[in-house]
């Protein structure tokens, strides 16, 4: 198992696959292609989420940090990038009238656990943040126990009974592919690890789809430990994916709403590429700043 801090380059190839996934689902859910976004019912968005989650439950299984320094140093990671978001997602949608706010909505969704508590998010894409905190916090707990791999196994177990009878099923496939990464990462042999977890969720999906997009993101991991190149530019996007997540949403709506495109078009492809431009230089920004708030 590698155990060190150094980057596996395939990783920083399937965050790209993720961003790329859940970008493509967003634009043609804005365009009304809602029918193109899932293949073999397994809807690209959420196999982008899913993506993510994996790799996040990998890492964690590398990182040999005291719990209280691991979770304070997750929190630092993901929170100040997210509050930008959130400030920047509020301000929009108060001045342009695109969707009502209140302070009650402000105060939930800056927690991160909007998901939680509102049915109506302002910005959509953090929902993602409120499951990633429920993770977090249930490893910081089963670290604090003398063998952690047992509360996650248990979690894991939990998980794919919720699946199989589809108990917000959706919700616990996130969960399932997030510790079957980290267990498999535990483990000594984490791509044999995780082929062999992948294989009964394939049988699986045939009874419930959700366990197909768990078992090919398995599969993903699995294969990328065996990449060892990486091109500048696979970095750099991998680089700000998770910024470029939490804010592109924000103007990939603004732009249609600036250009008044609705459809598929030539207003709306325009829209598209301006709203991408912008949340790219945008992504740099927030990164910039939230790690300046980190190092004070």
């Amino acid at each position: 198992m590698p155990r060190s801090a150094e980057r596996i380059p395939g990783f920083d190839w399937l965050r790209v696959l993720a961003l790329g996934l859940v970008v493509v689902f967003h634009i043609l859910v804005l365009l009304g292609l809602r029918d193109w976004t899932k293949v073999a019912n397994v809807s690209l968005g959420s196999l982008g989420v899913t993506l993510f989650l994996g790799i996040s439950g990998a890492l964690i299984a590398r990182d040999r940090r005291p719990p209280t320094d691991w979770l304070l140093a997750r929190f630092t990671k993901i929170y100040p990038a997210y509050w930008m978001a959130t400030f920047l997602a509020f301000g929009a949608a108060a001045v342009s009238g695109y969707k009502q706010v209140s302070l009650v909505q402000f105060g939930w969704q800056l927690s991160g656990l909007g998901l939680y508590f509102l049915e109506d998010l302002i910005n959509v894409a953090t929902w993602f943040i409120g499951l990633l905190v429920a993770l977090y916090l249930s490893v910081f707990l089963a670290r604090m126990a003398s063998r952690p791999q047992k509360p996650i196994q248990l979690l894991a177990i939990a998980a794919s009974v919720l699946v199989l009878f589809d108990c917000d099923a959706g919700y616990f496939a996130y969960c399932l592919v997030f510790y079957g990464a980290l267990l498999a990462f535990m483990t000594e042999w984490p791509a044999k690890s995780l082929l062999v977890l992948a294989a009964p969720c394939i049988v699986l999906s045939g009874l419930r789809y959700e366990f197909l997009s768990v078992g090919l993101v398995w599969i993903l991991l699995a294969v990328s430990l065996s990449i060892e190149t990486l091109p500048w530019v696979v970095s750099w996007i991998a680089k700000y994916s998770y910024e470029f997540y939490l804010l592109h949403g924000i103007f990939l709506v603004g732009c249609l709403r600036v250009f008044r495109a609705q459809n598929v078009g030539y207003r709306s492809m325009i829209a598209m590429l301006i709203g991408l431009s912008v949340t790219t230089l945008a992504a740099m920004v927030i990164q910039k700043l939230s790690q300046g708030i980190f190092k004070r």
